[in-house]
C-alpha cells in the first residue's frame, strides 16, 4: 500500500511520518507535502492506496481538495483538530479520521482498516464520495453554509452574515450576533458560495449582506453603513450597484 501525506503543517507531517514507520515499516511513503495546489498536481500523476489528508489548509480545505479529482482511486484518512461538527460528518458516513495530535493506537487502526479495504472487493473511495455529496448538499440546506474554520466546520445560518471581509488567503466573516470567524477562504472563494443568495461585493476587501445595508454616503469617497453600525468602503466602480441595491430595496 502505497502512502501519501498533506499538511499545511510540516511537523504534523514529519510526525506522521516516523509514527507511519515505526508501526508499518514496509509500507512506502511516495510523497508528502505542505502545499495543497502542489500535492493536487502531483497526485494526478502518482499512483497511490492511501492519503493522509489535512482538513483545514490555507490553500484550500480537505473536501475542496478532494473535489478537484474526477475519480477517486485512492482511500482517505482525514487528519483535524476537535471539531463536532466534522467528527459527525466522518462518522455519519463512516470515513477514516484522525484527531490531532494523532493517537499511535489510532493511526495503527486507520491504517489497518484500510489494508482491509484493499483485500476487498468494492471501491474504496465510496465513503469519501458521500461525505462530499454529504456536505455539498448541505452547504445551503435551510439556508445554512458549512464554513471551515481552524477546527474543522461550522454550520452557520446565511441569514445571520452581515458582511465578509478579505485578510490576505483568509476572510472574516462577521454575524448579526457580534460574532467573527476568520476562515481560510479568500474572499473571491466566499463570494462564489454566497453570490446565489445575493452578497454584493463592494469593495476589493468586502462582501456584505443587503439585508443589513443602513445607509450609503457620498462622503470620504462613498461608504456603506451596516446595521451594526460598520462602515465599509465602497470601490468606485461599485457605487452604482449600490444605488440599484437601495433602489430595489425602497420599491419592495
Amino acid at each position: 500500500m502505497r502512502i501519501a501525506i498533506l499538511d499545511d503543517e510540516l511537523h504534523c507531517v514529519e510526525s506522521l511520518v516516523l509514527h507511519i514507520r515505526s508501526l508499518f515499516p514496509e509500507l512506502p511513503i511516495v510523497y508528502k507535502s505542505t502545499k495543497a495546489t502542489e500535492a493536487l498536481e502531483a497526485l494526478q500523476r502518482l499512483d497511490i492506496d492511501l492519503l493522509f489528508l489535512d482538513v483545514e489548509m490555507p490553500q484550500m480545505n480537505g473536501f475542496d481538495f478532494l473535489e478537484q479529482f474526477d475519480e477517486l482511486t485512492f482511500d482517505v484518512i482525514f487528519t483535524t483538530a476537535y471539531s463536532q461538527y466534522a467528527v459527525k460528518a466522518f462518522r455519519a458516513q463512516a470515513v477514516n479520521y484522525l484527531l490531532k495530535p494523532v493517537d499511535e493506537d489510532e493511526l495503527r487502526d486507520a491504517i489497518s482498516q484500510c489494508m482491509e479495504k484493499q483485500n476487498t472487493p468494492g471501491d474504496p473511495s465510496q465513503e469519501i464520495a458521500r461525505l462530499l455529496k454529504h456536505l455539498k448538499d448541505g452547504e445551503v440546506l435551510k439556508n445554512k453554509i458549512a464554513i471551515p474554520t481552524a477546527e474543522g466546520l461550522e454550520f452557520i445560518e446565511i441569514p445571520s452574515i452581515v458582511y465578509c471581509q478579505s485578510q490576505s488567503n483568509y476572510t472574516t466573516i462577521y454575524t448579526d450576533d457580534g460574532r467573527s470567524l476568520v476562515i481560510s477562504r479568500t474572499l473571491k472563494e466566499v463570494e462564489k458560495s454566497l453570490k446565489k443568495f445575493l452578497f454584493a461585493r463592494v469593495h476589493q476587501s468586502y462582501l456584505v449582506n443587503p439585508n443589513y445595508m443602513e445607509k450609503y454616503s457620498r462622503n470620504d469617497g462613498g461608504y456603506l453603513v451596516m446595521t451594526n453600525k460598520k462602515r465599509i468602503p465602497i470601490s468606485n466602480s461599485k457605487r452604482n450597484v449600490i444605488i440599484d441595491i437601495f433602489e430595489s430595496l425602497r420599491r419592495s
